[in-house]
C-alpha cells in the first residue's frame, strides 16, 4: 500500500482550513498535516514539514499566494505547489504557474476533482482546472505570454523529447504518453527532467508554456486535451 499523500493546507480563512481539514480526513489516501494562514507561514511551514503537496489560496496577507510560491519552489526545487483559489482569470493563472506552481484549481470544482487534482500532482501531472485551461490557452494565443525565444533552445532538444512535447499539450498523462511512445512512464518523468533541465525550467506547466512559445506545440490542442 502506498504511503498518504501528505497535504499542507493554506488558506487565511479559517473555516476554509476546517474544512480541507475535516475533508482530508476522510480519505485515507491523503493527510493533512499542516496549515498555514498566510504566505509567510507557508514557506516556514513547508521547510519544516516537506510536505508532498501544498495546497496554495492566492490573495492573503503578508505575503501573496503567488510569492509563497515562488519562494518555496526557488528554495525547493522539488516542491508541488497547487493553487487553490476562487480567482480563474489570466491576471492570476499565469503568474501562478511563472512561480512554479504544478497545477491551478478553482474551489467550486468538488471534492472528486480535487483528490485528482492532488494525486495528479503528486504522479508529476499537471491539473488545471478546465475554466483555467481555457484562459491559459486563450492568454497563449493572445500572445500575453510571449517572450524572446531562442533558438539554441529548441535545437537543443531531441526529436524524442519533442515528440513528448506535442503529446503534453493535448493534455496526455504520463501513462498517455508513455503508450503514445511505446516507453515506460518512468521514462517519461526522465525526458521531462531533461527537457526542464536543458530550458532551465521545473515544473511540467512552465515546460508545456515555454514549448507553445517556442512553436513546439499548438496551444489550441490545449482546449480539449486528448482521450485515447
Amino acid at each position: 500500500m502506498s504511503e498518504a499523500c501528505r497535504v499542507l493546507v493554506v488558506d487565511d480563512d479559517a473555516m476554509v482550513r476546517e474544512a480541507y481539514r475535516m475533508f482530508l480526513s476522510r480519505h485515507k489516501d491523503h493527510e493533512g498535516v499542516g496549515e498555514a494562514r498566510n504566505g509567510r507561514e507557508a514557506v516556514a511551514s513547508y521547510e519544516a514539514l516537506l510536505p508532498d503537496v501544498v495546497l496554495m489560496d492566492l490573495q492573503m496577507p503578508e505575503m501573496s499566494g503567488i510569492d509563497a510560491t515562488r519562494e518555496i519552489c526557488r528554495r525547493f526545487p522539488d516542491a508541488c505547489v497547487v493553487v487553490l483559489t476562487t480567482f480563474g482569470t489570466q491576471e492570476y493563472i499565469v503568474p501562478a504557474l511563472r512561480a512554479g506552481a504544478a497545477g491551478y484549481l478553482v474551489k467550486d470544482s468538488g471534492g472528486a476533482a480535487l483528490l485528482t487534482g492532488i494525486q495528479q500532482a503528486r504522479d508529476g501531472e499537471m491539473p488545471l482546472a478546465p475554466g483555467v485551461r481555457r484562459e491559459l490557452v486563450s492568454d497563449l494565443l493572445s500572445g500575453n505570454t510571449r517572450t524572446a525565444v531562442n533558438s539554441e533552445e529548441s535545437n537543443s532538444l531531441a526529436p524524442r523529447e519533442k515528440e513528448l512535447l506535442l503529446w503534453l499539450g493535448q493534455g496526455m498523462t504520463n501513462a498517455q504518453i508513455a503508450a503514445k511512445m511505446f516507453i515506460s512512464e518512468g521514462s517519461v518523468k526522465q525526458y521531462l527532467s531533461h527537457i526542464g533541465d536543458k530550458l532551465g525550467l521545473k515544473s511540467r506547466t512552465q515546460i508545456l508554456v515555454r514549448a507553445i512559445q517556442l512553436g513546439l506545440v499548438d496551444p489550441s490542442l490545449m482546449t480539449t486535451g486528448n482521450k485515447d
